[in-house]
């Protein structure tokens, strides 16, 4: 067998060559910094993937020269990212490239003008360096290289700012002080609740609405930003698929989320309620502790359905009905094919049931298919609900944003955009040369996961993007950019590699894949721009080397928590003082995946640890609680110095570290029980006291959960756990224009508030 040697003298199979050429990480490092290896067998699923067989010798030969046949034959790819004002280097593998050295270029601006230059261009044994000159506008412009006689070379060239818009500039925006340290809250969307005049027709789930009011709440007490849960577009058929983390697209929105009063009034939706015989139900679901998703999800869908049947049986006399059918229908003909898309897969998985669109007949697995467009023309009512769903949802979650900057929110809502969707949804779909069919991500083993994990998603093919000009991944920024302020983006590590895992494989026998990282973040910085949206990157995890420098060059925030920030390279770890944690972030208390503050002061996430089995390996449960009274002790020291520090710089010192240290000596002298009583006693203390202290990071925005605003024991999501544990079904304790009077959840915002405040 003919083999190749890599850069460390290893030899390597055509096989292993393959893999690399296509991306893959055939030796990589684990979480422990021990060498891996990935099976043949892992290699050949993933590739095939990527859409190149390797089943056979004679299958990775021909796989192997098709992929540099492509590479070859294409002098510059679809798009070409560069950033404003920079030289643009293109690296390419087709060889004649070099021949364009000398030949003239055209950029044709997309806003008008155009500039020229001449081509530099060099060789070496196996590519080809391009040299541009710089451009000084950003945005997606035209570029044209007159490659001899007769021939031209067109693609699309994309240039960024060379960084992501700003919390700066976001203030800037709303002529405020650049330099001020903003603050906001995140929430689970699903589990605000109503006030009381909705109660009656809110099916026991959250909606835009609430979010709007609890918008204006925050900004009364001097709130700049509201982070919510992903609000992407689930299975509507289908409301056992709640995570708002494995969405069915994240080009569209969550149907569930829709207010019906907002659009037709309280006394129609009571009416609806009545008439489709879901009084009951609907008092029942909305005094339930817990979200009960198959029946909410189906009983606010039934309503809607009622009432877009009469909003399309109104009278031509009508005008407020005939104004929201005009702007339903030039909302359907913005939307264009990728909504009328999504809309065919809705009322075909509604009329086919659950089943993974590859079972569905033949004629239905695309939609360029004649079945798909027969099949909307017979179901032409059906189609036309799943797309005033998404009008309804679009119309509201804007109005949410318009209602947050109104109130003086100068980011306002802040969208998480999920790492992935699921193979079996709209997205995968409707875009299946676009997206990775066969494989789901995840992570591999690590300290916090000895077993890895499998998110059951699927993601972007790298392959695609270069070849399809990233049109896929430019569509997904534009649809979750167009409306908020800002926007997370769970597991960022992603726009470098992701790992993936051959269905029905274990997490561990997965492989990393390289992205085009330097291309994807210019284009984040570049519709992060036009969107006037700032980026928060989720960095937490196994983070390669120089990855979180790279990103805060780029302008995007990472994510500093609480619970993370200590010096671990000191063997008692403590906790970092808050001003020095790094600038270019977000500090946070926590995430939907951690313990809330309250919580993990009582020890509720370690009982929960212990009853389901999720104990780190090697550790019992008295292990664990006698770490955590260490880890309890050392963040109450780390309050002391920082009170110090400020007391010493003539500061405002924090209040209640001295009750907090009391408590914790009298909870390490008392038995188990006393123990817990004395805790439960401190609790809300020491959530305010957390939330001071993570407020002083000096960082350009701090996000405090609402469960840690509020004080509460419970997280939104445990991981690994799917039935053992409520994941988001959590429902908030009072309604949203409420949530934050009570005289303790005051306190703690204005503590939180002064905190930023003396930063700025």
């Amino acid at each position: 067998m003919d083999r190749t040697t890599n850069s460390s003298g290893t030899q390597r199979t055509p096989l292993q060559q393959l893999a690399t050429e296509a991306g893959l990480l055939v030796d990589w490092e684990d979480a422990a910094s021990r060498p891996m290896h990935v099976a043949d067998d892992v290699l050949r699923a993933v590739l095939h993937s990527l859409g190149l067989p390797a089943g056979t010798p004679a299958q990775v030969s021909e796989s192997q020269a098709r992929l540099r046949a492509e590479a070859e034959e294409v002098a510059i790819p679809p798009l070409v990212t560069g950033v404003v004002g920079q030289p643009i280097v293109l690296q390419t593998w087709a060889p004649q490239a070099a021949l364009l050295d000398g030949q003239t270029y055209r950029v044709d601006l997309e806003s008008g003008g155009s500039t020229e230059g001449k081509v530099s261009a060099s060789a070496s044994e196996h590519h080809a360096t391009l040299r541009l000159g710089p451009v000084t506008a950003v945005g997606y412009h035209r570029l044209t290289i007159d490659a001899g006689p007769g021939t031209l070379i067109q693609a699309t060239l994309a240039i960024a700012p060379a960084r992501c818009y700003g919390v700066a500039d976001a203030l800037r925006q709303h002529k405020r002080q650049t330099d001020t340290r903003v603050w906001g809250t995140s929430a689970q969307l699903y589990g605000l609740r109503c006030g009381a005049e909705r109660a009656a027709s809110s099916a026991g789930l959250g909606d835009y609405t609430a979010a709007g009011a609890l918008a204006q709440q925050l900004a009364r007490h001097g709130a700049d930003a509201l982070a919510l849960s992903p609000v992407h577009a689930m299975f509507t058929a289908d409301a056992r698929r709640y995570s708002p983390y494995s969405p069915s697209s994240r080009l569209f929105m969550n149907a569930w989320m829709i207010d019906p009063t907002a659009l037709f009034g309280e006394e129609a939706v009571r009416q609806a309620v009545v008439d489709c015989n879901l009084v009951a139900d609907y008092a029942r679901l909305e005094a339930a502790p817990l979200i009960d998703w198959p029946a909410s999800g189906n009983a606010r869908m039934t309503v809607l359905r009622a009432l877009h049947h009469r909003l399309l049986q109104a009278p031509l006399g009508d005008t407020t009905a005939q104004m929201l059918l005009d702007d339903f229908r030039a909302y359907c003909i913005d939307g264009g094919i990728s909504l009328r898309d999504h809309a065919h897969f809705e009322a075909l998985n509604a009329h086919l049931g659950p089943a993974h669109w590859k079972q569905w007949p033949e004629q239905y697995q695309d939609p360029s298919y004649l079945g798909v467009q027969a099949f909307a023309r017979e179901h032409e009512d059906a189609v036309n609900f799943h797309l005033f769903l998404q009008w309804a949802a679009t119309r509201q979650w804007a109005l949410v944003q318009r209602t947050a900057e109104s109130a003086g929110m100068a980011i306002g809502l802040i969208a998480d955009l999920a790492v992935g969707t699921d193979s079996a949804g709209s997205h995968a779909w409707a875009r299946q040369r676009d997206l990775l069919i066969g494989v789901t991500i995840g992570a591999p083993p690590d300290l916090f996961n000895a077993q890895g994990q499998d998110w059951g998603l699927t993601t972007f093919s790298p392959r695609a993007m270069r070849t399809q000009g990233f049109s896929a991944f430019i569509e997904m920024l534009r649809a979750v950019m167009a409306v908020p302020g800002g926007v997370r983006i769970d597991h960022v590590l992603g726009l470098m590699r992701l790992w993936v895992i051959p269905d029905g494989a274990q997490p561990l026998d997965g492989v990393y894949l390289r992205y085009p990282m330097h291309d994807l973040l210019r284009l984040v910085a570049l519709e992060s721009w036009r969107n006037r949206c700032i980026v928060i990157g989720e960095d937490l995890g196994t983070v390669p080397a120089g990855l979180r420098e790279t990103l805060a060059e780029d302008g995007l925030l990472g994510m500093r928590i609480l619970w993370f920030e200590r010096e671990y390279t000191r063997d008692d770890a403590p906790f970092k003082a808050p001003h020095t944690w790094a600038p270019a972030s977000v500090a946070m208390t926590s995430t939907h995946d951690l313990p809330t503050l309250a919580g993990w002061w009582i020890g509720n996430d370690l009982r929960w640890q212990v009853q389901l089995g999720l104990l780190p390996p090697g550790m019992n449960e008295t292990e664990a609680y006698a770490r955590r009274m260490d880890d309890r002790a050392a963040l109450v020291a780390a309050f002391a110095e920082h009170n110090r520090l400020v007391l010493a710089d003539g500061g405002v010192p924090m209040i209640g570290v001295a009750p907090l240290q009391a408590a914790l000596e009298q909870a390490r002298a008392a038995n188990a029980a006393q123990a817990e009583v004395i805790l439960q006693a401190s609790a809300q203390d020491f959530a305010t006291a957390a939330t001071v202290f993570t407020g002083a990071a000096h960082t350009p925005l701090a996000l405090v959960p609402l469960e840690d605003l509020l004080g509460l024991v419970e997280q939104p999501n445990l991981p690994s756990t799917i039935d053992t544990h409520p994941n988001w079904r959590r429902r908030l304790p009072a309604p949203a224009p409420t949530l934050l009077d009570a005289p303790t959840v005051q306190g703690r915002l204005s503590a939180l508030a002064n905190a930023r405040i003396s930063l700025s």
